[in-house]
């Protein structure tokens, strides 16, 4: 894990249960060699919680960015302004409070899985990005502009797979140069390797995320179809995150050490994979070296 980064990890404090801190976190990762983390949060956002921690653990990079879920307004561009001007490298699309995620969990602001009893308590509306005809609505338009200004990451999160392929496809047309395709076999998204390969095509980065794939909970992804995505679209757009921070999985560098290790094993070449822990991560994240 010498160099590898992490563009999904899940930290305390949160309204879910979860294994470590913002800090606690970077020295684990840091110690394992690690280059670089992102925090995420479905309930606050990470780009402050990154700062202080990069202050208080040298020899790692640790950075932050905004989930536009409804506490921040939801597809809100002034909150994505002030998050990007205070150093957000990402902006997820909703995540617990998506339409998608409530079609596929029944739950708005929480999980079936996990931590089952936390769930918005007042009435909420689940968040689309698309308006009745099926078109993005206006203020994403405005967020693009603004990711893109900033050259910062947009996530599609937990988008459902075409309203995620409607976002990468309007990114890609405006100029955003970091666009990625999150999770693509968790649900949501819950995409098809061809809509995979249609993320890539229009030149979408696409994200593995280990803990998805070696967590049977919520449901077990097959590796093949990783590998699959590997061999049908080569590894040039292709990174691996960990997405942990759970107490069903394991801290993110051991993780994501046990997916690339496991990915050998049905036939992914260790410069695949390097390329997808370390040297792809240069082109969605401005280092200082």
């Amino acid at each position: 894990m010498k160099g590898a980064c992490d563009l999904h990890i899940h930290t305390s404090p949160d309204i879910f249960a979860r294994i470590a801190n913002d800090v606690e976190t970077a020295i684990v990762c840091r110690d394992a060699g690690m280059k670089a983390i992102v925090l995420k949060c479905h309930a606050d956002t990470t780009m402050t919680r990154a700062w202080h921690t990069q202050n208080q653990v040298p020899g790692i990079r640790v950075y932050g960015g905004i989930v536009l879920n409804l506490n921040v307004g939801g597809i809100n561009p002034a909150a994505v302004d002030v998050a990007l001007k205070m150093g957000a490298v990402e902006v997820w699309m909703p995540t617990y409070h998506s339409l998608a995620h409530y079609q596929a969990t029944g739950l708005m602001g929480g999980y079936g899985h996990q931590g089952a009893d936390v769930k918005a308590s007042y009435p909420v509306k689940p968040i689309t990005i698309l308006d009745e005809a099926g078109n993005l609505i206006p203020e994403v338009y405005q967020i693009l502009e603004l990711v893109k200004a900033h050259n910062a990451i947009i996530g599609t999160s937990h988008l459902g797979s075409d309203e995620a392929l409607k976002l990468i496809r309007a990114a890609r047309e405006m100029g955003c140069q970091k666009v990625v395709l999150t999770h693509p076999f968790f649900n949501p998204p819950k995409c098809t390797v061809e809509q995979v390969k249609e993320a890539v095509d229009l030149g979408a980065f696409v994200e593995f995320c280990s803990g998805n794939a070696l967590s049977p909970i919520p449901a077990p992804i097959s590796l093949d179809l990783y590998k699959e995505v590997i061999d049908l679209c080569g590894a040039d757009q292709l990174i691996i995150s960990s997405d942990t921070g759970h107490p069903r999985k394991t801290m993110a560098p051991e993780t994501s050490r046990m997916f690339a290790q496991s990915l050998t094993y049905k036939g992914v070449k260790e410069a695949d994979l390097e390329r997808m822990l370390k040297d792809n991560y240069h082109k969605l994240i401005d280092f200082e070296d």
